[in-house]
């Protein structure tokens, strides 16, 4: 998987803050939106920034759902 519309089928987007530990699903379909469906995951992990300590980090998670997201009750954890 290289692009963002690669994600979309099968998959969660999970960021995952190194230095406080916190882990937030991606909302893959908004920035889609944004960027297009053509925009790498690389380049998304530099944009990475965590909302509760404010620090940067580069760590993604990418989580098989299924088909149409059918596990969608997954939760990714530490």
């Amino acid at each position: 998987m290289q692009t963002l519309a690669e994600l979309l089928e099968s998959f969660q987007l999970y960021a995952v803050c190194e230095p406080c530990q916190r882990v937030v699903c991606v909302d893959v379909e908004k920035i889609i939106a944004q960027e297009g469906g053509r925009y790498p995951i690389q380049r998304l992990r530099g944009r990475l920034l965590c909302n509760h300590c404010g620090q940067r980090s580069n760590a993604l998670r990418i989580v098989y759902v299924g088909p149409d997201a059918k596990a969608s009750g997954f939760r990714y954890r530490r």
